[in-house]
């Protein structure tokens, strides 16, 4: 029950920074930034917000990087995914598949160096 807990306060914790991340760039392609920028800043931010969800997740339990890792990748993955389908009738691609991959692995990594990480 305590893991389900913490996989629910770290899935509230990613749709939280999603949302704000979704309007920043709205706002930034609304006042005439160009949506290259945009895309690249939404890429590099789902990275970094994979990798520090899935250190945190994995360094918090000291066990199974690699399972915690796949795990909570995995249901950021269907959340993002199913946000798309749903909001944004969105197409998938080969690009998009490359774009979860990647995604995916950063949580993989994440959770590996959360475990190896020391707690002193």
């Amino acid at each position: 029950m305590n893991k389900i807990i913490n996989y629910l306060k770290f899935i509230s914790i990613f749709l939280i920074v999603e949302l704000l991340l979704t309007f920043l760039t709205s706002l930034l392609n609304l006042l005439g930034l160009n949506s290259g920028i945009t895309t690249i800043i939404l890429f590099i931010t789902n990275i970094i917000i994979f990798f520090i969800l899935s250190f945190a997740n994995a360094h918090k339990w000291q066990k199974k990087g690699l399972i915690e890792g796949l795990i909570i990748s995995l249901i950021f993955l269907a959340l993002m995914f199913l946000i798309k389908i749903i909001l944004f009738n969105g197409k998938f691609y080969i690009s998009t598949l490359i774009y979860y991959l990647i995604l995916l692995f950063t949580g993989i990594f994440g959770a590996l160096v959360g475990v190896n990480k020391r707690s002193e």
